[in-house]
């Protein structure tokens, strides 16, 4: 009785140890990936290793991006604002911009939840040498950013002087005049070329950053969480799937949704359902390599030890409209473009299943912070994702929203459980997503929808009146502050 006693008291210390324990924090940071090719919701796609993260998750089929541009979007993620919010150069990929260390809280916070901070691949929140103005060195610069270690890698190279790390690695392989002459060409002449890169599945891009990834894994101890954000380049193009990679999916075997026009010109091109099929074929051929990047992670976080308690979030930064509405590329509301991935997975915590609730990608912040048991920095417009995926509450929030454009009056849009809503600068539009999920049908010159287009204008309205920077909080007028002095003299000591 005495031993079972023992035993017991042993399986229950243990127990309680591993149930404190913080996770592992992994965030897959992908770029440019539509949310019309997942494997949960199309199964021409082949992604085995994301399948199972899916599977062992909460699905959110209803993200957004803030921005359906690389940098916006991404600097949203680290701040937890809104472009209008963090001010963002043109609200898009522009030049002379970069990220002020004090508007970019996520791994300050991660830290003082006691995490090991890491961000490995394409960062892409600067645009210029700026930071150099107030930090001497990139390495200041990510100190003050709350980062323990950074490995910037930024997209393939298009320059054979190229000195970043990924260029150095091809240097030393005798392959960077090579590839950097062949992304060079594929970008003025056409990035949608679908041809394999000259560079092999072990030396192509991802596989590397990948590689480094793994190794910071490698390197830490046992005894402190880390949380890593693996940032990953494709499926953005040039569509170079490397090796076998480029010739994994049939072009003739691929279907197409049915919001691809039969053929539609882009730049000089024009593209026909046998050309597109074509692009999709390499498009979900860089996909499969995502997922293989995927398998080395999970991998070296089993081997670490640590992957029945390790929190993974699976994302993108925007989508791909790759031929819906005859269009390419990104920068649309059109669900391809403005809608992202988005699976967040931690074993006994997570309830495995689907949400459609609106949220948005830089919601992972906080959601990674609550999960850490620390605590986010105030003022911040992203929402945990916790709530939802522990199975607590049905919504976080009520609509999503999404914003872009260079000049007035500016792009925004707003979706809510069913419907979104959208204006540019001519016109307004509405899509019923329940009963239209390729919207192929506008409705907002719909006398019968007048109803829906009035209330998603209002949503949209106090979004952003609730979405502002209040810098006035903590305020008090001369006279409050007066008599707050007053009866603090007179009060007894």
């Amino acid at each position: 009785m005495k031993k079972l006693f023992l035993l017991t008291s042993a399986l229950c210390s243990f127990a309680l140890t591993v149930s404190a324990q913080k996770p592992d924090v992994v965030v897959i940071l992908t770029d440019q990936w539509s949310p019309r090719y997942t494997s949960w919701d199309n199964p021409q796609v082949k992604t085995p290793h994301l399948d199972q993260i899916a599977k062992e998750g909460m699905i959110f089929d209803a993200c957004y991006t803030t921005s359906p541009v690389c940098m916006p979007a991404r600097v949203s993620l680290i701040t937890g604002l809104y472009p209008h919010n963090h001010g963002h150069a043109l609200w898009g990929n522009a030049s002379g911009y970069y990220v002020r260390a004090e508007t970019a809280p996520m791994f300050r916070d991660m830290q003082q939840a006691g995490y090991t901070t890491a961000q490995i691949g394409k960062l892409h929140w600067n645009s210029g040498p700026e930071w150099k103005r107030e930090y001497p060195t990139p390495a200041e610069y990510h100190k003050a950013l709350g980062l323990d270690v950074v490995k910037d890698i930024a997209g393939p190279p298009d320059n054979i002087t190229d000195r970043g790390l990924y260029g150095k690695y091809l240097s030393g392989l005798g392959l960077l005049d090579g590839v950097a002459k062949d992304i060079r060409r594929r970008y003025v002449l056409w990035e949608f070329e679908p041809r394999a890169s000259l560079a092999s599945v072990e030396q192509y891009h991802d596989s590397f950053t990948t590689g480094q990834a793994v190794d910071f894994i490698k390197a830490q101890p046992k005894d402190k969480p880390l949380c890593l954000v693996v940032s990953l380049h494709s499926p953005h193009p040039p569509l170079d799937a490397p090796g076998e990679y480029a010739t994994m999916y049939d072009p003739e075997k691929l279907t197409l949704p049915a919001n691809v026009p039969e053929s539609f010109k882009r730049e000089s091109f024009n593209v026909d359902h046998a050309t597109m099929k074509k692009l999709l074929a390499n498009y979900l051929g860089k996909i499969s390599l995502v997922d293989h990047c995927t398998g080395r992670l999970v991998t070296a976080l089993k081997e670490r030890g640590t992957w029945d308690n390790t929190l993974v979030a699976f994302t993108a930064d925007h989508g791909e409209m790759m031929g819906a509405h005859g269009m390419l590329t990104k920068g649309r509301f059109y669900e391809e473009s403005a809608r992202v991935p988005l699976v967040v997975r931690w074993p006994a915590q997570v309830k495995p299943g689907r949400s459609k609730a609106p949220v948005q990608m830089m919601d992972v912040y906080p959601t990674l912070v609550e999960a850490a048991g620390g605590k986010t920095t105030p003022g911040r417009f992203a929402r945990s994702l916790m709530p939802i995926a522990t199975g607590k509450r049905e919504r976080i929030r009520p609509v999503a929203i999404s914003e872009i454009g260079d000049t007035p009056p500016l792009r925004i849009m707003v979706r809510d459980v069913r419907y979104k809503y959208w204006a540019d600068e001519s016109r307004e539009y509405l899509y019923d997503l329940d009963a239209d999920p390729l919207e192929m049908t506008d409705l907002s010159a719909d006398p019968a929808h007048q109803g829906t287009m009035n209330r998603m204008r209002e949503q949209l309205l106090l979004q952003l009146r609730s979405s502002q920077v209040n810098f006035a909080e903590g305020y008090k007028s001369k006279v409050k502050r007066v008599r707050e002095e007053e009866a603090s003299r007179q009060s007894p000591k």
